[in-house]
């Protein structure tokens, strides 16, 4: 059942305070069949869903039902390989509506789905801001198989949370990603639960949110991508499984020599890939970045650093370790 709050808002109580359910669509009553009739994005559709697409496909949006859970959106083609994408998002309006009559104090945005995937697919699912992506998770099953996060600030990265082969690639199972845009904070956070994968983005130029969208794209005939209990939701913070996500990737970092004089060795037990490396001092002034390519295992000159205490942050593949140095 869809549920778009505008006057009437779901509650529910955390260990941080009031969330508020803005959307909650599990597709369980709409009638079977097209989700919209019109994939020219221009007319709304069952529950204001708008349906664009290729303007030669074939690929379709279609309400179906699943052994288990009721009815979910299904996207499967009869056409080509190279032509085939889907956009779904809803009427112009509606979310930002639903975010502006948010709870004061309630700056926490987060977006969840679930998707399943089977053959040769490229899955997204996300925010937009404007026409643009501005936060997206991406299900890649072609010729690269792999999970990629996209966050859009002051540029854009598009990281690979992590690769897979063929054989080992997650096809023929559901998977729940969460998707956090912390407004204060200035912080996007990606997570899969079952895939125990994680991270965290700083994003240095606040663009407000205007939309949700799910994508397909890349479909091949035999190919089906399925997307179902879609929810957002306005919090008041950020959950602590969340934050303690950054501790565990931590934990599995170590430096030496620390304290440390000149160079600073940074590993990690799980071949974790290093981006760069962010020095801030004891008052969290941030005094300098390293990039590195996506190294296992990084060196870092503190020469130049006077005695004290530092933290470090350490981007990588798998979220944000953070470490504290102590410089003789």
């Amino acid at each position: 059942m869809k549920k778009n709050i505008l006057l009437i808002t779901c509650f529910f109580i955390t260990q941080f305070g009031i969330a508020q359910v803005l959307l909650n669509e599990d597709f369980n009553s709409y009638a079977s069949g097209h989700l919209n009739t019109n994939y020219t994005g221009t007319t709304a559709g069952q529950g204001n869903w708008i349906t664009e697409r290729h303007a030669n496909a074939s690929a379709t949006a279609m309400v179906t039902p699943e052994t288990g859970k009721g009815y979910v959106l299904s996207f499967t083609t009869t056409g080509t390989f190279s032509n085939e994408y889907v956009n779904i998002k809803q009427n112009t309006g509606v979310i930002s509506a639903l975010w502006n009559n948010r709870t004061a104090g309630n700056n926490v945005l987060k977006f969840e789905y679930e998707v399943f995937g089977t053959g040769f697919f490229i899955a997204e699912g996300g925010l937009l801001s404007g026409i643009g992506n501005f936060i997206n998770l991406r299900f890649i099953s072609s010729s690269d198989y792999r999970i990629e996060a996209y966050t859009q600030s002051s540029g854009i990265t598009n990281v690979i949370l992590k690769s897979y082969t063929s054989a080992t690639f997650p096809n023929n199972t559901w998977h729940k990603v969460e998707i956090f845009f912390d407004y204060n904070a200035k912080k996007a956070y990606y997570y899969i639960p079952n895939l125990n994968l994680f991270r965290a983005d700083n994003i240095l130029s606040i663009k407000l949110q205007d939309n949700i969208f799910l994508y397909v794209s890349g479909l091949k005939i035999g190919s089906v991508v399925k997307y179902d209990n879609i929810k957002l939701t306005a919090l008041p913070s950020v959950p602590s499984y969340i934050l303690s996500a950054n501790e565990i990737v931590s934990a599995k970092f170590n430096m030496y020599p620390n304290p440390a004089t000149n160079m600073v060795n940074i590993t990690n037990s799980e071949n974790m890939l290093v981006e760069q490396v962010t020095v801030y001092d004891s008052t969290g002034k941030q005094l300098t970045t390293q990039s590195f390519n996506n190294q296992t295992e990084v060196q870092l000159n503190v020469e130049d650093l006077a005695s004290g205490t530092y933290m470090l942050h350490i981007q990588t593949n798998a979220g944000l370790a953070v470490k504290k140095l102590v410089k003789k």
